[in-house]
């Protein structure tokens, strides 16, 4: 649009000078264009060059003119007095969200195209509702009867948002939405309020998970009336086949202790199908959440306070590790095998599990030491073996019949256990509460960042990432954690930092704790009711630690600190998850375990094998970012090391540490 030279639009003996253009935009100069055009748009503008009115496709009531080259005078209608709309009308509202496309959105995005229908300044602020007491995040100031597009991250969360002018006066209020994926909106800022109207209505983003645990559901059904037809007598009279003993003794974690040579020897003990079953559902749903897991957010670890699927998987491998510890130390006595022998066998598998994890974190990287990650998932399975079995190992004997008649035998045999174990978990507390940066307060747990309205932004971590940096070094820990997502930050930080050694160290030694009750109670209802005794009260532990809130307590379930509320959550949830594959598994016979008991035979491998492999065809390859491609690529690769692990199992093929 250009302005005319002098035209004027008559109104109350008032003249305004005007901007005329057809419906293709072209500038109209003269009266015979005007005449042929059967719609046009008119801006009208006052004496200081303000916008008064705006008609987008009117037909002109009058026309009149003497000169055709000449101004012309339009008479029309008076603007509405709407007081929402001063100077900009609903016409050209409309018209400009139009023009303003939000486009393809991706992964867990919303659009949002903010229009001011106000004749002075406003800005929106805005926040993530998981960003728990965050400074508002503001776009730029929004003109007067501009507009301006937000795209959303994380928008599955909800959104906090607000309204303000240029002198921080409130228009509208502080508003919760959930926004859904996908979808777009606007919001129309007037006079009195705003309001938010839907475009484009958000996706329904879980009917792929719907599907998936369908097929699943199906394919776990199909393979377990095949394993009961295999091994029927029918099917064995049919094919002239005497049925395998697949037996074998109790194992260490990742199966590391144990000789597999049943069908030499028969084992002293049978080997409880349960504990590998749960392994391998652990290692199973770990690969599934590393490989993306479908990119959806239940499914992917919390920003930072909170409980997650995926939260849940390295506590469970580590609380299993216990468990397994055991067995192993005490097969071992049994066969009169000596403690310094022992021990040493703890140091080459502690060393052997950090060497290996150092080396994994090393993949695909140009490698400078001097900004190498020394910490990490195997790096903590290595320290935590080797504490808790060292201790056990001083206070374990081949047998236990000093206390055989004692209903809390599994506790009193090992009190000097319990003492050391415990002042692990009491110095924990005391380094949180104690210990901080000079500029952050004592016993600080937040995120840093944009946590507690930026007050303590360098403060990632609390005593967590203060002693990571002090004593590794800022280059030395994970530069790139997830919490930025949501509260943004500069600071390093490492969830498998130094503090959480002593809380995870105690967690190894619960899941030691639930193996002693499997060892010295032999009747299978007196080892579930330990096991759901030690899960309700593990539980209630922890719910009052955080007061069964998420934010709220005084020590909040926290994967990224490893809190000492976590630990406890997580213990008992492996104790249910025990006690559920124990029932079904072992007691009542109702399921093999299979295909998670194969996969939790060969863990270490599996666990090794998916990180060497993770950006490699035919496990991973680009997709379209949508949840169903997405989902589809992340089961097929977590797919293929289930069948990978039960044919390893078929050939009796076993890795270990």
């Amino acid at each position: 649009m250009s302005l005319l030279d002098e035209p004027r639009w008559k109104k109350h003996g008032e003249r305004y000078a005007t901007v005329i253009t057809d419906d293709r935009g072209s500038s109209m100069r003269d009266r015979e264009q005007l005449l042929f055009a059967a719609r046009v748009d008119i801006d009208v503008y006052d004496v200081s060059g303000n916008i008064v009115y705006i008609a987008v496709g009117t037909g002109l009531a009058r026309l009149q003119s003497d000169n055709p080259v000449q101004p012309f005078d339009v008479y029309f209608e008076e603007p509405p007095k709407n007081p929402y709309y001063s100077y900009y009308s609903v016409l050209e509202v409309e018209k400009s969200k139009k023009n303003m496309s939000c486009g393809r959105l991706g992964i867990d995005e919303s659009c949002i195209v903010i229009n001011s229908n106000v004749d002075f300044v406003v800005n929106f602020l805005y926040q993530s509702m998981e960003c728990e007491n965050c400074s508002m995040l503001a776009l730029e100031p929004l003109l007067p009867h501009h507009s301006q597009q937000l795209i959303l991250k994380l928008a599955s969360f909800g959104t906090i948002w607000k309204v303000q002018n240029e002198h921080n006066k409130t228009i509208c209020g502080l508003t919760r939405n959930y926004l859904g994926e996908n979808a777009w909106y606007h919001i129309d800022v007037n006079q009195t309020g705003c309001s938010l109207i839907c475009d484009k209505e958000p996706e329904v983003t879980y009917y792929p998970v719907i599907f998936a645990l369908s097929l699943y559901g199906l394919l776990f059904i199909l393979y377990a009336l095949g394993g009961l037809v295999y091994r029927s007598a029918f099917f064995n009279d049919l094919f002239r086949r005497n049925s395998l003993d697949v037996s074998t003794d109790l194992a260490a974690a990742f199966s590391s202790s144990t000789t597999i040579d049943d069908k030499k020897q028969k084992s002293v003990q049978q080997r409880l199908r349960s504990l590998d079953t749960v392994r391998g559902i652990t290692i199973v749903v770990m690969i599934f959440v590393n490989y993306g897991a479908g990119r959806y957010w239940y499914f992917d670890h919390a920003h930072w306070n909170g409980l997650t699927v995926a939260d849940l998987v390295f506590p469970w491998f580590i609380w299993m590790m216990g468990m397994s510890m055991a067995f192993s130390l005490k097969s071992q006595l049994r066969k009169i095998v000596s403690k310094k022998k022992i021990f040493w066998q703890i140091v080459k598998r502690s060393v052997k599990l950090f060497a290996l994890g150092v080396m994994l974190n090393t993949i695909c990287l140009n490698v400078n030491l001097h900004e190498l990650r020394i910490l990490g998932v195997l790096q903590r399975f290595g320290i935590c073996y080797f504490v808790v079995a060292t201790v056990h190992l001083f206070y374990a004997s081949a047998d236990d019949k000093g206390y055989s008649s004692s209903a809390f035998r599994d506790i009193i045999s090992y009190g000097g256990e319990w003492l050391i174990m415990l002042a692990f978990l009491t110095t924990h507390i005391l380094l949180m509460y104690l210990v901080h940066e000079p500029d952050c307060p004592e016993g600080y747990f937040g995120p840093g960042g944009l946590h507690d309205q930026g007050a303590f932004f360098n403060c990632t971590g609390g005593a967590a990432g203060y002693i990571d940096r002090l004593l590794l070094g800022p280059s030395h820990l994970y530069q790139h954690p997830g919490l930025r997502a949501i509260y943004g930050g500069t600071q390093p930080y490492d969830p498998e930092g130094i503090l959480g050694y002593f809380t995870s160290i105690f967690l190894v030694f619960l899941g030691l704790q639930a193996g002693k009750i499997l060892l010295m109670f032999k009747e299978p209802k007196a080892r579930l009711i330990r096991w759901m005794t030690w899960a309700i009260v593990t539980g209630c532990i922890s719910g009052i630690l955080c007061c069964f809130s998420k934010n709220d307590g005084w020590i909040p379930v926290n994967k990224n600190l490893w809190s000492v509320s976590f630990i406890f959550a997580t213990s008992s949830l492996a104790f249910v998850l025990l006690s559920i594959c124990y029932a079904v598994n072992d007691v009542y016979k109702l399921w093999s375990g299979g295909p998670f008991y194969h996969a939790g035979m060969n863990s270490i491998m599996l666990y090794v094998g998916h990180e060497l492999t993770h950006n490699m065809f035919p496990w991973r390859w680009q997709v379209h970012p949508t949840h169903l491609s997405e989902l589809f690529m992340n089961l097929w690769g977590t797919t293929l090391w289930v069948i990978i692990a039960v044919w390893m199992h078929r050939k009796n093929v076993f890795a270990t540490v």
